[in-house]
């Protein structure tokens, strides 16, 4: 495995664990489980990144195996460019993730009547 690889993999586990304990952190702080006794809604993306963080840290773990299968090939799909591109998404996609289920943990339903 190339060092890049390497690299962007414990980049990509790291964005996962310390973002899983931050959102830990901001559910706890807002009253997760028992939100629904202050009359708020619980974002479902950040319960599900909240319980299910297993399933989140399998994508580090199937990008080193694409981007070990692409360094051997290096054509086409399985270019080592492309797999390097697709991590840097990746590591980008699930921050992002974090950082909006972190900021919008929950939501308030209206107290005034609408139609």
């Amino acid at each position: 495995m190339v060092r890049p690889t390497t690299i962007l993999a414990v980049v990509q586990t790291m964005i996962v664990i310390v973002g899983f304990a931050g959102l830990g952190i901001v559910l706890k702080g807002c009253g997760y489980p028992n939100g629904e006794l202050m009359g708020v809604r619980w974002n479902p993306l950040a319960v599900f990144m909240r319980e299910h963080v297993a399933s989140l840290l399998l994508l580090p773990v199937l990008w080193v195996a694409y981007a070990c299968a692409a360094e051997r090939k290096d054509r086409g799909w399985l270019s080592y460019r492309i797999a390097l591109v697709i991590g840097l998404f990746i590591a980008g996609c699930i921050l992002a993730a974090f950082l909006f289920a972190s900021v919008h943990p929950f939501t308030r339903p209206l107290l005034i009547y609408t139609r």
